[in-house]
């Protein structure tokens, strides 16, 4: 498979590719590539040939203003309370998605400057690494990318994206005694959260030690951590109000194009823990780009997202894009308790759940709610990156510049650490 890939080896491009070795490409039967790819690779298609429009290189991909949680919930924590207070579940009416799901299954991305630059740095990135980057076996964490095509986020901020339901779903399962009431609402704020949290604009890589300090209204504490370049290890750890929960855990992450796709893949675990002791664990799905090159941009959640509370017996495995006669954003599952099912979730991550014909979520109706980075945060915060507050200030020239600069600083701390380690081993 993928014969034509095997030519030659992407050529050497240190400003692109941060790592050369032969550890980065992984054997054929590992190589993550669609249906979608092979066929077009069996036609013998040419990804370059069909991006025909030119991005402005000296323009960014998205307007800064539009990415600071527009149209979010930004009320006192009193205000919160009551919302979680007067929770009541939705009418069950329709089977509902959002007008930018895709017909197959997904959403679409409906911004076409997105579109243009995204495909236009793609098709760069092509020319200057090698077609090898298209195989599906070239880990793209490893590849540096023009600034232009990233927004002033870093992946650390988006990590946590996830939580902006908390203070509705999380915080109501502290009001509950009932185990398998709480599990229902962990799995609902986690589903729930694709709705916002799936996106077609890349943020930048964190640096090792970065931090970020953030909070939300009603109190809930939210830190995160860069503990490892490579590969990427990104740790969070999130206190509700009154440390009445516990959210913690670590994203590690590959990326891996194809032909005409990238895929996402989290390693990554995380859990929950009560102050009564309940403790909730679960994974993270993987993430599916179509439509890189031509055709729909497109993105779906995909495979199998495990939810486990050992403890009390429940377990739950949803299976996305499983569910017959549905596209490929529908799931359905059921929650068992010691083996037997006690409920059926159903829905899709664009438009609704249910748990037995109950709506818990409904993307009409739920608003999520906007995290505050603290004003006082360490040295180390994410917001004082220059390449980050170059790139929000719309110099891309000057972003790029510092963006190289903070990564070959990363390299050279890592060949120090390498070298550091080399002398321990000959002393002993």
């Amino acid at each position: 498979m993928f014969g034509w890939f095997k030519k030659k080896k992407p050529e050497s491009n240190s400003a692109q590719q941060e790592e050369k070795d032969e550890s980065d490409y992984v054997d054929d039967e590992t190589q993550v590539v669609t249906n979608e790819d092979k066929e077009l690779e069996a036609k013998g298609f040419d990804p370059i040939a069909q991006v025909q429009e030119q991005d402005k290189e000296n323009e960014g991909i998205a307007d800064p203003d539009k990415l600071e949680y527009v149209g979010y919930h930004d009320i006192p924590g009193d205000d919160i309370l009551q919302l979680v207070l007067n929770f009541k579940y939705f009418p069950n009416d329709e089977d509902i998605r959002h007008p930018e799901g895709y017909e197959k299954g997904g959403r679409i991305c409906a911004d076409k400057k997105v579109v243009t630059k995204a495909r236009s740095v793609g098709k760069e990135m092509v020319k200057q690494i090698g077609k090898k980057i298209l195989s599906g076996s070239l880990n793209l964490t490893k590849v540096s990318f023009p600034i232009r095509v990233m927004i002033p986020k870093t992946a650390l901020e988006t990590s946590v994206h996830g939580t902006s339901v908390f203070p509705l779903y999380i915080t109501k399962a502290t009001m509950t005694p009932d185990f398998l009431e709480r599990f229902k609402l962990v799995i609902t704020a986690t589903l729930s959260s694709f709705f916002w949290t799936n996106t077609f604009l890349k943020p930048l890589n964190p640096i090792l030690g970065e931090t970020l300090q953030a909070s939300y209204n009603d109190g809930t504490q939210v830190y995160c951590e860069q503990i490892m370049h490579h590969p990427p290890v990104s740790y969070f750890l999130v206190y509700g109000p009154n440390k009445k929960y516990k959210y913690y855990g670590y994203y590690l992450v590959e990326g891996r194009a194809g032909l005409n796709s990238v895929t996402i893949i989290n390693k990554g675990k995380r859990s929950i823990e009560f102050n009564d002791g309940q403790k909730i664990d679960f994974d993270f799905p993987n993430e599916l780009y179509s439509g890189t090159f031509f055709g729909q941009l497109r993105q779906e959640s995909i495979n199998k997202i495990t939810f486990t509370d050992k403890a009390n017996g429940l377990s739950c495995i949803i299976d996305i894009g499983k569910v017959k006669k549905k596209t490929s954003d529908y799931f359905q599952a059921d929650v068992n308790f010691k083996g037997q099912k006690v409920s059926t979730v159903f829905g899709t991550y664009i438009g609704f759940i249910n748990f037995d014909n109950v709506r818990y979520w409904d993307y009409r109706y739920v608003v999520p709610h906007k995290i505050k980075m603290d004003k006082q945060p360490l040295e180390s915060d994410h917001k004082n990156r220059s390449d980050l507050q170059a790139l929000k200030a719309g110099d891309i020239p000057l972003a790029q510049t510092n963006k190289e600069i903070l990564e070959n600083l990363q390299r050279n701390d890592r060949k120090l650490r390498e070298s550091y380690e080399k002398q321990k081993k000959s002393k002993k």
